[in-house]
Formats: structure tokens, C-alpha cells, sequence
């Protein structure tokens, strides 16, 4: 995994370079009574960097148009149109000459940029390791607790009591990859692990049902608190591959010791969630997934359900999605 995402970051950085604009943004102001306040520098509304005094931040944005925004009590907004290949630098100052100071954007041309950069520390006016895109694209993890609402009973206890194994799963853990289009639209496909074991456990016997998914949700974004968080909404398709329900109960009285495997199917997903900036590059997600999927009995090692329950099964559910994406 560790070398996978060093592949995708360095392959970032390389497509950087090639097919997307540079933007330098710097400050240099004189305005002693304003030099420990920080900009919040803004790409439509993606967080770029808090800008300090004397400093400066590159990043990359995609040809095309995109939204220079500095927020302040009034937020300050320019729009860019850029060509890949290409640098492009603006300075962020206040103009100090009119009686509020605001905020202003300026665009500089090169020779002058340079020049006035070279007064801002060095250690501060870095070229970024890790390519900053405009947020275009992510990779991360997400993790759901997940209550299922298909209880199947399994195994009946020793206090009278049934075991019960639920087809939309326990949890889900997976690895993902999301790509916006636009401000308001972007793309996502995870492969995901679902998992369910008895409930109540049983000490001496076990009930499991996996199966692997790759889910695929295009989704719709809405910029909410001034861009700093984003609600988010979708819905997608799943494949189950591999579903599997693997019976260790031969220590039980007519316990067996077998695998039942279901056939491939598709599913369904709707998401809602929330997601907030808390880095330069990480962004969290927490929201509601529901889930919904039909499996249809396969092919057992050496049995084969009896019942119609087992044969064919519902795997609906509803999730708490908790994610954390590398943002590039």
C-alpha cells in the first residue's frame, strides 16, 4: 500500500509539471501592524495555505478558469484564467493607501515577481514535494460501522437464544480514489472488504459472511460556511465479488465445517456526508450510507441451505461513513 501511494504521488508531481498551471502567490507588505496576520488563500473553495507575511506558496490548477480567493471580513475574489505550461504570480497585499486597507489581489508579471520575491524568506518560498493541484484529485481510507437489517438466526444457544448473522454487515474498510470535475462535481471508486460475524458470539463455533466490493459514486458537492466545509451527495453501483458464508461449527452437535459461496452481483449505494479541510492536504468525511444488494446461493463445499432465507439474501444496511483522503 505504502508503495502505491509513493507511485500515485509521484506520478502527481510529474503531470504537474507537464499539464497544469503553476500559481505563486506571495506576500510582502511593510504594514508592521499587520505582519502576524495570516490570508487564507483559496482555489474556488479548496484551502491552498494561511499565508504569513514575507512568504509564499506555489500550487498547480488545472487549464482553464478557476476562482483566486483571499478571505477575509470581506472576501476578496479575482478570476484566473490560466494555460497549462505556464506561471503565473500574484501578490497579496493591503492597500494601505485607501482607508480600510482591503485586501487586494495583484497580478505581477515575472521579472517584477522574482524581484520582489527575493526579499521573502527562502525557507518560506518553497517549491512544495507534493504538488498541490488544486485539489483535483484524492486517495485515502474510509471505515463504516454498519448496522444491517437483514438478522438471519444461525445458531440457537445454550440460554435459548439464537445467533444471529446479518447480511448488510458488521463494517466495511476500504481504500479509495475521487477525481472533481468541477466545483461541484466529482468522481469516486473504492474497493472496499464487508464483514459480519454472530451476534451473540458463540465460544466454540463460528458463523462469518465476507464479500469484496468495488463501489463506484459519481456525486454532487455544495460549498457551505464561506467554502471552509462541503456537503456531499450521491449515489453509485456496487459489485459483490466473492461473497462467502463460512460455517466452523463442527464442534457443535450436527455442526458442519463448510463455505457457501454466493454468486457476483450488483448493488446500490446513496451517500450523504460531510467533508472539512484540516490540512494543507487532508480532508475528512463523516456521513450516512445506505446500502442495498440481493445475493442468490452459488455452491457449497459439501451442503448446500435448506431454507429460503439462506438461498437468496438481502444485504440492505445503513452505515457510518468515516474517511480520510490524501488531497493532491
Amino acid at each position: 500500500m505504502y508503495l502505491i501511494i509513493i507511485s500515485l504521488l509521484s506520478i502527481a508531481n510529474l503531470n504537474a509539471q507537464t499539464n497544469y498551471a503553476k500559481v505563486i502567490v506571495y506576500r510582502n507588505e511593510s504594514n508592521a501592524s499587520k505582519i502576524e496576520e495570516d490570508y487564507k488563500i483559496y482555489a474556488d473553495d479548496n484551502l491552498i495555505t494561511s499565508l504569513k507575511n514575507n512568504s509564499s506558496e506555489e500550487f498547480y490548477m488545472p487549464e482553464g478558469t478557476f476562482r483566486l480567493r483571499v478571505a477575509d471580513k470581506t472576501p476578496v475574489i479575482q478570476s484566473v484564467k490560466c494555460s497549462k505550461g505556464k506561471t503565473y504570480y500574484f501578490k497579496i497585499n493591503r492597500s494601505l493607501n485607501l482607508p480600510d486597507k482591503p485586501i487586494a489581489i495583484l497580478y505581477v508579471d515575472s521579472i517584477t515577481a522574482k524581484i520582489e520575491m527575493t526579499y521573502v524568506k527562502k525557507s518560506l518560498a518553497r517549491k512544495t514535494a507534493k504538488a498541490n493541484m488544486g485539489f483535483q484529485n484524492a486517495i485515502g481510507v474510509v471505515i463504516e460501522p454498519v448496522w444491517g437489517f437483514n438478522n438471519v438466526g444461525m445458531l440457537s444457544t445454550t440460554a435459548g437464544t439464537e445467533a444471529m448473522l446479518n447480511f448488510g454487515g458488521n463494517g466495511i474498510i476500504g481504500i479509495g480514489y475521487s477525481r472533481e470535475f468541477s466545483e461541484n462535481f466529482g468522481w469516486s471508486v473504492e474497493l472496499q472488504d464487508l464483514f459480519s460475524m454472530l451476534t451473540p458470539s458463540v465460544s466454540n463455533a463460528s458463523v462469518e459472511f465476507a464479500s469484496g466490493i468495488v463501489s463506484t459514486t459519481p456525486y454532487f458537492k455544495i460549498p457551505i460556511f464561506k467554502g471552509e466545509q462541503k456537503i456531499k451527495i450521491g449515489a453509485g453501483l456496487d459489485y459483490h465479488f466473492n461473497p462467502v458464508i463460512t460455517f466452523d461449527t463442527d464442534k457443535l452437535l450436527n455442526g458442519i465445517k463448510d463455505e457457501w459461496t454466493y454468486n457476483n452481483v450488483l448493488g446500490y449505494h446513496i451517500l450523504f456526508s460531510f467533508e472539512t479541510m484540516v490540512g494543507k492536504n487532508l480532508r475528512v468525511h463523516t456521513g450516512l450510507k445506505y446500502n442495498d444488494v440481493n445475493y442468490t446461493f452459488s455452491s457449497g463445499k459439501a451442503y448446500h441451505p435448506t431454507s429460503d432465507n439462506l438461498k437468496t439474501i438481502r444485504g440492505n444496511s445503513l452505515g457510518v461513513s468515516l474517511g480520510l483522503e490524501y488531497c493532491f
